[in-house]
């Protein structure tokens, strides 16, 4: 494809998108592109625009369903150096948007900056985590706290699809449950206030909430994590459960026996598999809550 020459990434055609995904399901991408910076991103975007070729953004693929047919267009991910960079600064820390969680937290533990502890055990990026203001809800005392990363996020660095670059500050972000209001575009950084706590209490938070996951959740299994988002003041895992469908399968993929809002692939699941589960869970909470759930995961199709 001449129209790609001279462009810094690693190209793939036809890549399977079950390697991509922490479900392992999903069909190809007509092209799976990695590019080597920032430059060659836009150099990328240029072209596509000039082709009309759709584009998709994959971080870690930890909350994405992609259909058995794949997609069309190009998926790119940023996981080249250049996109997981840690930069200190005034109030925190600036981080590349390809930076896993997990390396976050190992970076911020020994020298005692707090928040990002909270999120431990997600599987995702910084980008996806910031687009989808992923986060956990902490039990103290009968009381719960809700520890949210977009509570943490100072600015944005943001591409349009255009390839043209802006900054948006925190009185120009809006995050809620599950979700964040940005314009469309790709997340290249994210700058994070964070906080002075000592690196034991931060090692004790992440111990916790590791040991929930393990104790609560199908952390063992490929999955997307939870299936639905929870409506207000009641769990979809909960809600499930009581119509029955713990354990409940379809082809490989079955309802965890241990949460009733994931899904897990016990092999050779697919994503008609999957989405059967989905319809059937939702219908069982309509039926006996009148109840309308709604995914927390993003479908492919």
């Amino acid at each position: 494809m001449n129209w790609l020459n001279g462009i810094q990434a690693d190209i793939r055609r036809k890549e399977p998108l079950a390697l991509h995904t922490s479900f392992h399901i999903g069909g190809p991408a007509e092209l799976f592109v990695q590019p080597r910076d920032v430059r060659a991103l836009q150099r990328f975007l240029a072209r596509c625009v000039r082709r009309r070729i759709p584009v998709r953004v994959i971080g870690a693929g930890s909350n994405i369903l992609v259909g058995d047919r794949g997609v069309k267009g190009a998926v790119i991910c940023l996981s080249a150096p250049a996109f997981g960079r840690i930069r200190r600064n005034r109030g925190g820390l600036s981080v590349g948007a390809g930076l896993r969680l997990n390396r976050l937290i190992g970076y911020c533990m020994p020298r005692g900056l707090s928040g990002a502890e909270y999120l431990a055990g997600i599987p995702g990026t910084i980008g996806g985590a910031v687009k989808t203001n992923a986060g956990v809800a902490v039990k103290h005392d009968r009381r719960v706290s809700n520890h949210w990363i977009g509570d943490l996020v100072e600015s944005l660095t943001i591409m349009d699809y255009n390839g043209a670059i802006k900054r948006l500050r925190r009185p120009d972000l809006r995050f809620g449950y599950r979700c964040s209001c940005l314009p469309a575009g790709i997340i290249l950084a994210v700058s994070l206030r964070l906080s002075a706590r000592t690196p034991g209490a931060i090692r004790r938070t992440v111990a916790e909430l590791m040991s929930r996951r393990s104790r609560t959740q199908a952390a063992h299994q490929p999955s997307a994590g939870c299936v639905f988002k929870n409506p207000p003041q009641q769990g979809a895992g909960a809600l499930i459960d009581r119509c029955g469908l713990k354990g409940a399968r379809c082809g490989d993929a079955c309802v965890s026996p241990l949460h009733a809002n994931f899904i897990v692939n016990l092999g050779q699941a697919r994503a008609v598999d999957v989405l059967a589960l989905m319809r059937r869970a939702r219908a069982a909470v309509k039926k006996k809550f009148h109840l309308a759930l709604e995914p927390e995961i993003h479908i492919w199709e």
